[in-house]
Protein backbone atom coordinates (compact mmCIF):
# COMPACT_ATOMS: atom_id res chain seq x y z
CA UNK A 1 0.00 0.00 0.00
CA UNK A 2 1.43 3.98 -0.91
CA UNK A 3 0.94 4.97 2.41
CA UNK A 4 1.24 8.91 0.50
CA UNK A 5 -2.81 7.62 -0.71
CA UNK A 6 -3.99 7.40 2.84
CA UNK A 7 -6.70 10.48 3.54
CA UNK A 8 -6.22 11.34 6.98
CA UNK A 9 -8.75 13.20 9.13
CA UNK A 10 -8.00 17.54 10.23
CA UNK A 11 -8.54 16.81 13.77
CA UNK A 12 -5.57 15.77 15.98
CA UNK A 13 -6.66 13.76 18.81
CA UNK A 14 -4.17 13.13 22.29
CA UNK A 15 -4.57 10.12 22.93
CA UNK A 16 -7.24 10.08 25.64
CA UNK A 17 -9.14 12.11 22.84
CA UNK A 18 -8.69 9.04 20.46
CA UNK A 19 -9.50 6.56 22.91
CA UNK A 20 -12.44 7.73 24.11
CA UNK A 21 -14.17 8.36 20.62
CA UNK A 22 -12.65 5.28 19.10
CA UNK A 23 -12.00 2.98 21.24
CA UNK A 24 -15.75 1.05 21.05
CA UNK A 25 -14.13 0.91 17.07
CA UNK A 26 -10.52 -0.43 17.30
CA UNK A 27 -8.63 -1.55 14.80
CA UNK A 28 -7.44 2.09 13.52
CA UNK A 29 -5.01 3.26 11.39
CA UNK A 30 -3.23 6.37 12.93
CA UNK A 31 -0.35 8.84 12.12
CA UNK A 32 1.64 10.55 14.86
CA UNK A 33 1.65 14.13 14.35
CA UNK A 34 3.83 14.73 17.85
CA UNK A 35 6.39 12.53 19.38
CA UNK A 36 7.17 11.76 22.64
CA UNK A 37 10.76 11.62 23.87
CA UNK A 38 10.85 9.56 26.92
CA UNK A 39 13.83 8.90 29.40
CA UNK A 40 14.60 5.65 27.58
CA UNK A 41 14.48 5.28 24.02
CA UNK A 42 11.95 2.27 24.58
CA UNK A 43 9.46 4.83 25.91
CA UNK A 44 9.17 6.92 23.00
CA UNK A 45 7.94 7.56 19.21
CA UNK A 46 8.55 9.79 16.50
CA UNK A 47 6.26 12.29 15.13
CA UNK A 48 5.04 10.53 11.46
CA UNK A 49 5.27 6.81 13.27
CA UNK A 50 2.15 4.88 10.93
CA UNK A 51 0.39 2.78 13.67
CA UNK A 52 -2.43 0.14 13.21
CA UNK A 53 -3.98 -0.08 16.58
CA UNK A 54 -5.51 -3.00 17.59
CA UNK A 55 -6.99 -2.69 21.23
CA UNK A 56 -7.05 -0.83 24.73
CA UNK A 57 -5.58 -2.92 27.19
CA UNK A 58 -6.20 -2.27 31.25
CA UNK A 59 -2.91 -3.72 33.19
CA UNK A 60 -2.75 -4.54 36.71
CA UNK A 61 0.31 -3.22 38.72
CA UNK A 62 1.71 -3.62 42.03
CA UNK A 63 3.75 -0.58 43.86
CA UNK A 64 6.66 -2.20 46.05
CA UNK A 65 8.74 0.03 47.84
CA UNK A 66 12.14 -0.94 48.91
CA UNK A 67 14.32 -0.35 52.23
CA UNK A 68 15.77 2.82 50.68
CA UNK A 69 12.63 4.09 49.42
CA UNK A 70 12.51 3.38 45.76
CA UNK A 71 8.75 2.71 44.68
CA UNK A 72 8.75 0.12 41.62
CA UNK A 73 6.02 -1.31 39.79
CA UNK A 74 5.82 -4.83 38.35
CA UNK A 75 2.64 -6.25 36.86
CA UNK A 76 0.62 -8.57 39.44
CA UNK A 77 0.18 -11.71 36.68
CA UNK A 78 4.19 -11.69 36.59
CA UNK A 79 4.43 -15.25 37.40
CA UNK A 80 8.34 -15.25 36.89
CA UNK A 81 8.87 -14.43 40.69
CA UNK A 82 7.56 -14.72 43.70
CA UNK A 83 7.87 -13.79 47.32
CA UNK A 84 7.60 -14.72 51.04
CA UNK A 85 5.40 -12.52 52.99
CA UNK A 86 7.35 -11.85 56.50
CA UNK A 87 5.47 -11.26 59.54
CA UNK A 88 5.66 -8.70 62.85
CA UNK A 89 7.95 -11.90 64.49
CA UNK A 90 10.14 -11.83 61.19
CA UNK A 91 8.25 -15.54 60.15
CA UNK A 92 8.41 -16.25 56.47
CA UNK A 93 5.22 -17.53 54.62
CA UNK A 94 4.91 -18.78 51.21
CA UNK A 95 5.92 -18.34 48.41
CA UNK A 96 3.37 -16.38 46.83
CA UNK A 97 2.70 -14.38 43.25
CA UNK A 98 1.98 -10.97 43.43
CA UNK A 99 -1.15 -11.72 42.49
CA UNK A 100 -1.84 -14.02 45.21
CA UNK A 101 -0.69 -11.87 47.71
CA UNK A 102 -2.67 -9.05 46.76
CA UNK A 103 -5.86 -11.55 46.51
CA UNK A 104 -5.29 -13.30 50.06
CA UNK A 105 -3.27 -10.35 52.52
CA UNK A 106 -4.28 -6.99 53.59
CA UNK A 107 -2.12 -4.14 51.93
CA UNK A 108 0.28 -2.72 52.68
CA UNK A 109 2.41 -5.97 53.57
CA UNK A 110 6.37 -6.63 53.87
CA UNK A 111 7.70 -9.20 51.33
CA UNK A 112 10.69 -10.45 50.50
CA UNK A 113 11.72 -12.00 46.78
CA UNK A 114 12.55 -15.98 47.28
CA UNK A 115 15.20 -15.30 44.97
CA UNK A 116 18.13 -12.72 45.20
CA UNK A 117 17.36 -9.83 42.90
CA UNK A 118 18.94 -6.72 41.65
CA UNK A 119 17.63 -3.86 39.13
CA UNK A 120 19.30 -1.14 37.03
CA UNK A 121 17.70 1.47 34.35
CA UNK A 122 17.45 -0.40 30.97
CA UNK A 123 18.84 3.28 29.74
CA UNK A 124 22.04 3.10 31.42
CA UNK A 125 23.42 -0.12 31.33
CA UNK A 126 26.91 1.57 33.23
CA UNK A 127 24.97 2.15 36.23
CA UNK A 128 25.69 0.14 39.13
CA UNK A 129 22.86 -2.86 39.78
CA UNK A 130 21.13 -2.66 43.47
CA UNK A 131 19.84 -5.30 45.36
CA UNK A 132 16.57 -5.87 46.65
CA UNK A 133 16.42 -7.59 50.04
CA UNK A 134 13.11 -6.53 51.96
CA UNK A 135 10.14 -4.93 49.95
CA UNK A 136 6.74 -3.48 51.38
CA UNK A 137 3.31 -4.24 48.29
CA UNK A 138 1.69 -1.19 49.24
CA UNK A 139 -0.87 -0.71 46.40
CA UNK A 140 -2.11 -2.00 43.48
CA UNK A 141 -3.30 0.73 40.19
CA UNK A 142 -4.67 0.37 36.86
CA UNK A 143 -2.38 1.12 34.01
CA UNK A 144 -4.15 1.42 30.33
CA UNK A 145 -2.02 1.97 27.02
CA UNK A 146 -2.55 1.02 23.50
CA UNK A 147 -1.44 -1.83 21.77
CA UNK A 148 -0.90 -2.08 17.51
CA UNK A 149 2.10 -2.77 15.35
CA UNK A 150 3.81 0.03 12.93
CA UNK A 151 3.58 0.51 9.18
CA UNK A 152 6.63 1.31 7.05
CA UNK A 153 6.07 4.06 4.01
CA UNK A 154 5.23 0.86 1.63
CA UNK A 155 2.58 -0.58 4.16
CA UNK A 156 4.64 -2.98 5.54
CA UNK A 157 2.94 -4.61 8.62
CA UNK A 158 6.13 -4.89 11.01
CA UNK A 159 4.78 -7.96 13.11
CA UNK A 160 8.37 -8.98 14.98
CA UNK A 161 7.47 -6.40 17.80
CA UNK A 162 4.12 -4.93 19.01
CA UNK A 163 4.66 -1.28 20.17
CA UNK A 164 2.45 -0.29 23.24
CA UNK A 165 1.31 3.49 23.95
CA UNK A 166 1.17 4.25 28.00
CA UNK A 167 -1.51 6.78 27.98
CA UNK A 168 0.46 8.97 30.00
CA UNK A 169 2.44 9.77 26.72
CA UNK A 170 0.01 13.27 26.92
CA UNK A 171 2.14 15.18 24.54
CA UNK A 172 1.08 12.93 21.74
CA UNK A 173 -0.66 13.94 18.81
CA UNK A 174 -2.46 11.69 16.00
CA UNK A 175 -4.42 12.14 12.93
CA UNK A 176 -6.46 9.13 11.93
CA UNK A 177 -6.52 7.33 8.51
CA UNK A 178 -10.48 7.64 6.68
CA UNK A 179 -9.78 5.85 3.60
CA UNK A 180 -7.74 6.48 0.02
CA UNK A 181 -7.26 9.55 -1.99
CA UNK A 182 -10.45 9.35 -4.39
CA UNK A 183 -12.70 8.01 -2.28
CA UNK A 184 -11.88 4.43 -3.30
CA UNK A 185 -13.45 2.69 -0.33
CA UNK A 186 -13.32 -0.70 -1.82
CA UNK A 187 -9.90 -0.93 -2.09
CA UNK A 188 -9.21 0.67 1.44
CA UNK A 189 -11.40 -1.93 2.90
CA UNK A 190 -10.06 -4.48 1.30
CA UNK A 191 -6.61 -3.40 2.97
CA UNK A 192 -8.58 -2.64 5.90
CA UNK A 193 -9.42 -6.38 5.89
CA UNK A 194 -6.17 -7.80 5.16
CA UNK A 195 -4.94 -6.35 7.94
CA UNK A 196 -7.28 -7.47 9.93
CA UNK A 197 -6.99 -11.17 8.71
CA UNK A 198 -3.23 -11.10 9.14
CA UNK A 199 -3.69 -10.11 12.98
CA UNK A 200 -6.24 -12.89 13.37
CA UNK A 201 -3.56 -15.64 12.08
CA UNK A 202 -1.10 -14.40 14.06
CA UNK A 203 -2.93 -15.40 17.05
CA UNK A 204 -0.45 -14.56 20.25
CA UNK A 205 -1.82 -10.67 19.96
CA UNK A 206 -4.63 -12.25 21.75
CA UNK A 207 -2.72 -14.06 24.57
CA UNK A 208 0.38 -11.60 25.17
CA UNK A 209 1.21 -7.63 25.94
CA UNK A 210 4.80 -6.50 26.72
CA UNK A 211 4.92 -5.95 30.46
CA UNK A 212 8.04 -3.52 31.49
CA UNK A 213 8.99 -3.53 35.20
CA UNK A 214 9.62 0.61 35.86
CA UNK A 215 10.68 3.01 38.28
CA UNK A 216 8.08 5.58 39.30
CA UNK A 217 10.03 8.91 40.58
CA UNK A 218 7.09 10.87 41.56
CA UNK A 219 6.90 9.80 45.29
CA UNK A 220 4.23 12.96 46.19
CA UNK A 221 2.24 10.76 43.88
CA UNK A 222 1.45 7.66 45.93
CA UNK A 223 -1.40 8.62 48.16
CA UNK A 224 -4.06 9.08 44.78
CA UNK A 225 -4.03 5.71 43.33
CA UNK A 226 -5.57 7.06 40.20
CA UNK A 227 -2.10 9.27 39.36
CA UNK A 228 0.25 6.29 38.84
CA UNK A 229 -1.36 5.75 35.74
CA UNK A 230 -0.04 9.37 34.67
CA UNK A 231 3.77 9.33 35.61
CA UNK A 232 5.95 8.41 33.66
CA UNK A 233 8.22 5.70 34.42
CA UNK A 234 11.78 4.56 34.32
CA UNK A 235 12.35 1.02 32.70
CA UNK A 236 14.19 -1.39 34.56
CA UNK A 237 15.99 -5.00 33.83
CA UNK A 238 15.25 -6.80 36.84
CA UNK A 239 17.75 -9.57 37.04
CA UNK A 240 17.61 -13.00 39.41
CA UNK A 241 20.98 -14.85 40.47
CA UNK A 242 22.57 -12.72 37.44
CA UNK A 243 19.83 -13.54 34.66
CA UNK A 244 17.02 -11.32 33.25
CA UNK A 245 13.28 -11.76 33.72
CA UNK A 246 11.26 -12.19 30.44
CA UNK A 247 8.99 -9.40 30.44
CA UNK A 248 6.17 -10.90 27.76
CA UNK A 249 3.69 -12.29 29.97
CA UNK A 250 -0.18 -13.31 29.53
CA UNK A 251 -3.14 -11.47 30.13
CA UNK A 252 -4.04 -14.78 32.04
CA UNK A 253 -0.54 -17.06 31.38
CA UNK A 254 2.49 -16.42 30.21
CA UNK A 255 3.08 -17.61 26.42
CA UNK A 256 6.00 -17.43 24.39
CA UNK A 257 5.02 -15.08 21.09
CA UNK A 258 5.90 -16.63 17.56
CA UNK A 259 8.31 -15.90 15.35
CA UNK A 260 6.77 -14.57 11.69
CA UNK A 261 8.32 -12.24 9.53
CA UNK A 262 6.93 -8.92 8.39
CA UNK A 263 4.26 -9.37 5.49
CA UNK A 264 3.35 -6.28 2.99
CA UNK A 265 0.17 -4.81 1.38
CA UNK A 266 -0.84 -3.58 -1.76
CA UNK A 267 -3.78 -1.77 -3.11
CA UNK A 268 -5.33 -4.56 -3.85
CA UNK A 269 -3.58 -7.30 -2.13
CA UNK A 270 -3.43 -10.98 -2.73
CA UNK A 271 -5.30 -12.70 0.73
CA UNK A 272 -2.18 -15.97 1.24
CA UNK A 273 -3.49 -18.95 1.93
CA UNK A 274 -4.88 -19.44 5.72
CA UNK A 275 -1.71 -21.50 7.36
CA UNK A 276 -2.83 -23.59 10.16
CA UNK A 277 -3.97 -21.57 13.36
CA UNK A 278 -1.37 -21.08 15.87
CA UNK A 279 -1.42 -23.29 18.50
CA UNK A 280 -3.28 -22.36 21.85
CA UNK A 281 -0.64 -21.45 25.00
CA UNK A 282 -0.97 -24.45 27.30
CA UNK A 283 1.70 -23.74 29.47
CA UNK A 284 3.91 -20.93 31.19
CA UNK A 285 6.34 -18.92 29.22
CA UNK A 286 10.12 -20.13 29.01
CA UNK A 287 11.84 -17.45 31.32
CA UNK A 288 13.21 -15.87 29.45
CA UNK A 289 13.66 -16.10 26.07
CA UNK A 290 12.01 -12.65 25.16
CA UNK A 291 12.08 -9.34 26.41
CA UNK A 292 7.55 -8.87 25.86
CA UNK A 293 9.46 -20.50 31.47
CA UNK A 294 9.04 -23.17 34.11
CA UNK A 295 9.92 -22.32 36.94
CA UNK A 296 12.74 -25.12 37.62
CA UNK A 297 13.94 -24.64 34.43
CA UNK A 298 17.41 -22.86 34.53
CA UNK A 299 17.20 -19.28 32.67
CA UNK A 300 18.64 -18.59 29.71
CA UNK A 301 20.59 -14.73 29.27
CA UNK A 302 19.36 -13.19 26.80
CA UNK A 303 16.10 -10.79 27.20
CA UNK A 304 14.08 -10.16 23.70
CA UNK A 305 10.51 -11.23 23.15
CA UNK A 306 11.54 -14.36 20.85
CA UNK A 307 13.40 -17.44 21.13
CA UNK A 308 16.68 -16.90 20.52
CA UNK A 309 19.97 -18.98 20.54
CA UNK A 310 22.25 -19.58 23.54
CA UNK A 311 25.87 -18.29 23.34
CA UNK A 312 28.09 -20.31 21.12
CA UNK A 313 31.64 -18.31 20.87
CA UNK A 314 32.09 -15.53 22.90
CA UNK A 315 31.21 -15.24 26.45
CA UNK A 316 31.78 -11.73 26.82
CA UNK A 317 32.55 -8.76 24.94
CA UNK A 318 36.01 -8.61 26.06
CA UNK A 319 36.28 -11.54 23.79
CA UNK A 320 35.35 -10.03 20.60
CA UNK A 321 37.62 -8.64 18.63
CA UNK A 322 37.77 -5.06 17.13
CA UNK A 323 37.25 -6.23 13.27
CA UNK A 324 34.20 -7.63 12.89
CA UNK A 325 34.63 -9.05 9.10
CA UNK A 326 35.53 -12.75 10.30
CA UNK A 327 32.40 -13.34 12.26
CA UNK A 328 30.29 -16.46 11.68
CA UNK A 329 26.67 -15.88 11.26
CA UNK A 330 26.16 -17.46 15.05
CA UNK A 331 29.39 -14.93 16.51
CA UNK A 332 27.45 -12.44 14.95
CA UNK A 333 24.44 -13.21 17.09
CA UNK A 334 26.32 -13.90 20.05
CA UNK A 335 27.25 -9.99 19.89
CA UNK A 336 23.84 -9.09 19.53
CA UNK A 337 23.29 -11.19 22.70
CA UNK A 338 26.04 -9.80 24.88
CA UNK A 339 24.88 -5.88 23.78
CA UNK A 340 20.88 -6.32 24.48
CA UNK A 341 20.02 -6.74 21.18
CA UNK A 342 18.98 -10.66 21.30
CA UNK A 343 15.65 -9.56 20.04
CA UNK A 344 16.62 -9.27 16.59
CA UNK A 345 18.81 -13.00 16.68
CA UNK A 346 16.02 -14.77 14.64
CA UNK A 347 15.92 -12.00 11.47
CA UNK A 348 19.59 -12.25 11.42
CA UNK A 349 19.73 -15.42 11.04
CA UNK A 350 16.84 -15.84 8.82
CA UNK A 351 18.59 -13.19 5.99
CA UNK A 352 22.50 -15.06 6.87
CA UNK A 353 24.49 -12.29 8.10
CA UNK A 354 27.42 -12.78 9.09
CA UNK A 355 30.60 -10.41 10.11
CA UNK A 356 31.11 -9.40 6.38
CA UNK A 357 27.63 -8.88 5.50
CA UNK A 358 27.57 -7.06 8.79
CA UNK A 359 29.42 -4.36 7.11
CA UNK A 360 27.26 -3.91 4.49
CA UNK A 361 24.33 -2.68 6.36
CA UNK A 362 22.87 0.31 6.21
CA UNK A 363 20.48 2.64 8.59
CA UNK A 364 17.73 1.33 5.91
CA UNK A 365 18.45 -2.45 5.86
CA UNK A 366 18.35 -2.53 9.60
CA UNK A 367 14.99 -0.42 10.00
CA UNK A 368 12.81 -1.77 6.98
CA UNK A 369 14.34 -5.17 6.63
CA UNK A 370 15.68 -6.13 10.55
CA UNK A 371 12.71 -4.39 12.69
CA UNK A 372 15.49 -2.78 14.78
CA UNK A 373 14.59 0.96 16.90
CA UNK A 374 16.43 3.83 16.15
CA UNK A 375 18.64 3.18 19.02
CA UNK A 376 19.67 -0.10 18.60
CA UNK A 377 20.74 0.84 15.05
CA UNK A 378 22.77 3.38 16.56
CA UNK A 379 23.74 1.23 19.01
CA UNK A 380 25.34 -1.65 16.49
CA UNK A 381 26.74 0.63 14.42
CA UNK A 382 28.54 2.66 17.15
CA UNK A 383 29.63 -1.51 18.40
CA UNK A 384 30.80 -2.18 14.24
CA UNK A 385 33.23 0.59 14.79
CA UNK A 386 34.82 -0.29 17.37
CA UNK A 387 32.79 1.15 20.71
CA UNK A 388 32.22 -1.52 23.77
CA UNK A 389 29.58 -0.22 26.60
CA UNK A 390 31.82 -0.25 30.02
CA UNK A 391 29.96 -2.00 32.89
CA UNK A 392 30.22 -1.18 36.21
CA UNK A 393 29.76 -4.10 38.58
CA UNK A 394 26.67 -4.62 40.95
CA UNK A 395 26.13 -2.05 44.06
CA UNK A 396 24.37 -3.19 47.06
CA UNK A 397 21.47 -0.68 48.04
Amino acid sequence: MDVSKIRWSSKEYSLKEFVNKFQDSFPKIIKVTVGFLGRQESDSISSSTLLRVHSLYSQERAVVESKSGKLLSLPTKLTSMTFFIIGQSGAREGPFTLLEILEAFTLPVKIQPTNALTFRESSSPRSPGQNLHSLTFTQSYQESFLLGHCLNSKGTLLERVPLVLPMYMKEVRLILAEGLEGENEEQWEAICSAYNERIRELGHMDHFIFQGITLLENKELIAPQNLYADIEPIYMDLKKQGDAFSLYCSLDKPVSPPEIPAWPLTLKPEIPAKPQPLPKPTGPLQEPISPFQKPTSPLPKPTSPFQVPELSTYRSLAEVPQDLHSLSIREVCDCLLLLNLGSYTQAFLQEQIDGDLLYELDHIHMRDTLGMSSLHITKLLRFRQGWRPRVAPDAEV
